[in-house]
């Protein structure tokens, strides 16, 4: 309440008052005398209360007392709905019980020093909140409504502390070796590639190994490296008998965007152009799956749409390309869309930096100032950061300073901090009538020549977490400022776009006429398209999630773009892949897609999904026409006169030979959220999920040749596929059918075993599994949208 009154809340004063009450409490149970004070009736209460009761029960009560003041809502009924009561699967909510203790914990302790008492008081911490959970829980609100990169990086990498890693059974491997990388002759960069290999078998059939899992890990492009998902990169390795090379890639704010992105390309390209002979791999026939969670999927996409990029720069200069396609990838809750709408656009940017230089609006500069991230510890902080705590170096004191002071009016240097409010209201203007170049519309303070200003202040003394995100910054790009930096291709995609779009829409319909999907003239289709105005986008409507919330969302996203790039949000496909023109996502390989149904991440998941087998089935009508003499699309004659007829005729073959859960399979999990591949040890079910994606990756090596084919072996191009007995493709889940839809995993069958590892036969009937459509799991979000807001 004290707080409220002052009008501001004050950590220092909070922690001043605790210290006050129980020096008081503690001096009056020392020094005081035994009895209560000579207050009404306390002193025959007292004496009462002692010959009824003892200590302990007296004890006991009030705690008892207390507890239930604090509580009297909940007796009477009246406490507030629960809004997790049932969006979570219990054995998900244990989880994230367990999770939140240990971040909270964690978080806490992060200001200790030395390292060792630090990790030490993360456990004693952890433990307390996890007993007291809802303490736990506004603790780590308090810490994300604000974060900085530490609070990040120290909550998300928790699982390298000494004794969680005591506590955790990781599976044994043959090989686990931390390895640095040579980049490509071909890239811009210079520095080296960190990586960890992960081995199962004995370490001398590494080198007769020709398969590849090739991971990204998750962690919102700022923290985490391998080791904090060497759990699950371990059963990989195990259960697949397959090498795991997983990428310690750049993280923002030090290396931002596109420095990832690049690194994660970069190494494709090395570990492809040597075979795998680079990790100690045979370099015949290398076929590579990339995995990538989270963040890594963002990196795992980039490497397809790249490749894809350079291959078709390549076609279309008749230059050879060798760079494949990886034969497969696998994506879990991939962050996929950056478009959040509380990006600034260009034209508002360009009208507050006009506005705040003219005019005499005071505080318009400070608001200005004030939303600069990158000028803060915390990219979301809206008020000016501490000025962190250090010795300035000062001259001493001489008769000049003390006639200086006279001359002033009395004010000395101990008294300069006092700001004159006149420079609030008025800005100050030199001799010509110019506004001075002062910070915030303050008057310049400084007196002397030789004290170091505000202003550039040099942060080489400052410890790192308390430096503004923009000094932290390691690699700089040339013009950093972005004003004289290239288009991306996504701005050149938009302008052709925008010139084809109405050849494109016309020639659109004249295929749907031909395929039939055409409706008559004059019907009237009286059905709503799904979703229209009524679905919430999960970013949105799972503003609870107990994982990641959406400040931390909005943080990492200001630490990964940096300072270098301003990007179109709406059509820059390599900072948002699920915005990737349709002639990229026909040529992609098979895709596995997992995601949790409560997963702020979930739509894109879904939108990427379906975009992928929209555009492959265009590809395949667009082929039929072609062949058949017809004309197609516009823009499409171009990209298809590069190739000859056979070549055509060979990719629409492929096309019509496979389903559609051959191009991309997408798997939600019910009542889940994200990051459960980072729970094998809370959870038996995440563990099955990750058993279960070994199994995938596993078919997927088996039904899909070697991508780079043997130097020694004549030809180059791919093998023909083979196909299993019956004329099934193994990567095909046992509940689909012909029809496009979304396997639903039932969360009472998430820890069910596969039928390879129990022995039993693969069923078309499997419980707990059901494959819905696009427009029921739409309908599931409006209800679960109406369930939380009403």
């Amino acid at each position: 309440m004290i707080d409220h009154l002052v009008g501001r809340p004050n950590p220092s004063w909070k922690r001043t008052q605790v210290i006050i009450v129980i020096l008081f409490w503690l001096w009056r149970i020392v020094r005081g005398s035994s009895g209560p004070p000579r207050m009404l009736w306390l002193t025959k209460a007292n004496r009462a209360i002692s010959k009824r009761f003892t200590p302990w029960q007296i004890v006991v009560s009030t705690l008892t007392a207390v507890y239930a003041i604090r509580n009297f809502d909940r007796l009477l009924g009246l406490n507030a709905p629960e809004p997790l009561a049932r969006l979570y699967s219990p054995s998900y909510y244990r989880a994230t019980w367990i999770v939140t203790g240990l971040d909270a914990g964690f978080a806490t302790a992060m200001s200790i020093r030395p390292k060792w008492l630090r990790d030490i008081s993360s456990m004693i911490f952890s433990v307390y909140y996890i007993m007291y959970a809802q303490e736990a829980d506004e603790k780590l609100r308090r810490f994300r409504a604000v974060p900085t990169i530490e609070m990040l990086r120290t909550t998300w990498e928790k699982t390298t502390n000494p004794y969680i890693r005591f506590l955790t059974r990781l599976p044994k491997v043959s090989v686990r070796r931390k390895i640095l990388l040579p980049r490509p002759k071909s890239s811009s960069y210079e520095r080296p590639i960190t990586a960890y290999l992960f081995f199962g078998p004995l370490e001398q059939e590494l080198c007769k190994a020709t398969e590849l899992i090739l991971d990204f890990p998750g962690g919102g492009f700022v923290a985490m490296t391998p080791e904090h998902h060497e759990e699950r990169l371990r059963m990989w390795a195990v259960s697949s008998g397959r090498p795991v090379l997983a990428i310690e890639y750049g993280k923002a704010p030090e290396y931002p965007y596109p420095f990832a992105r690049d690194e994660a390309f970069d190494v494709y390209r090395l570990i492809v152009e040597s075979g795998g002979r680079l990790i100690g791999m045979s370099g015949k026939k290398l076929s590579v799956i990339i995995s990538g969670d989270s963040a890594g999927g963002t990196l795992a996409l980039n490497v397809v749409i790249k490749t894809l990029e350079l291959r078709n720069i390549a076609a279309a200069s008749h230059q050879p390309f060798k760079l494949p396609l990886p034969t497969a990838v696998v994506l879990n809750y991939a962050a996929l869309d950056f478009n959040f709408t509380s990006w600034m656009s260009a034209d508002n940017l360009r009208v507050l930096r006009s506005e705040q230089s003219s005019g005499n609006i005071p505080g318009l500069k400070e608001v200005a100032e004030l939303k600069d991230h990158l000028k803060h510890v915390s990219p979301l902080s809206m008020v000016r950061d501490k000025k962190p705590s250090r010795k300035r170096i000062r001259r001493r004191s001489s008769w000049k300073d003390t006639f200086k002071g006279f001359t002033s009016g009395g004010e000395t240097e101990g008294n300069k901090s006092r700001k004159s409010t006149t420079s609030l209201m008025f800005p100050a203007r030199s001799l010509s009538g110019k506004p001075t170049n002062r910070s915030f519309g303050y008057a310049d303070e400084g007196t002397l020549a030789d004290e170091s200003s505000d202003d550039g202040e040099d942060f080489g003394q400052v410890k790192e977490e308390d430096r503004p995100i923009q000094d932290r910054i390691v690699y700089k790009y040339p013009n950093g400022d972005g004003s004289s930096l290239p288009r991306s291709d996504s701005d050149i995609e938009k302008e052709q776009h925008k010139l084809s779009i109405a050849l494109a829409e016309a020639d659109d319909k004249a295929i749907r006429a031909a395929s039939g999907q055409l409706p008559e003239v004059g019907h009237i289709n009286n059905k709503e398209p799904v979703g229209t105005r009524l679905t919430m986008t999960s970013r949105t409507g799972y503003f609870q999630d107990r994982i990641i919330s959406p400040s931390m969302m909005r943080a990492m996203a200001i630490l990964y773009i940096g300072p270098h790039r301003n990007p179109d949000f709406a059509t820059d496909y390599h900072i948002s892949p699920i915005l990737a023109p349709s002639h990229f996502l026909e040529q992609f390989p098979p895709l596995l897609m997992q995601c949790g149904e409560k997963d702020p991440f979930v739509d894109d998941t879904v939108i990427f999904a379906g975009r992928v087998r929209e555009a492959k089935r265009a590809r395949k009508i667009e082929l039929d026409l072609l062949l058949s003499g017809k004309s197609a699309r516009f823009g499409e004659s171009m990209r298809m006169s590069c190739k000859t007829a056979a070549e055509l005729k060979k990719e629409r073959d492929k096309l019509a030979s496979e389903e559609e859960s051959d191009w991309v399979q997408m798997v939600l999990f019910s009542d889940w959220s994200h990051g459960y591949l980072q729970m094998p040890t809370l959870m038996s079910e995440a563990r099955s999920v990750i058993e279960e994606l070994a199994e995938w990756i596993d078919h997927a090596f088996g039904r899909y040749p070697a991508t780079v084919p043997d130097p020694k072996e004549k030809g180059t191009g791919a093998l023909a596929p083979k196909w299993p007995e019956g004329g099934r493709s193994p990567l095909t889940s046992e509940t689909e059918t012909d029809d496009t839809g979304i396997t639903f995993v039932a969360k009472r069958h998430h820890g069910e075993k596969s039928p390879e590892r129990t022995g039993r036969t693969r069923t078309p009937d499997r419980p707990g599994r059901q494959t819905i459509s696009e427009g029921e799991l739409m309908r599931r979000r409006r209800l679960l949208d109406s369930h939380i807001f009403v």
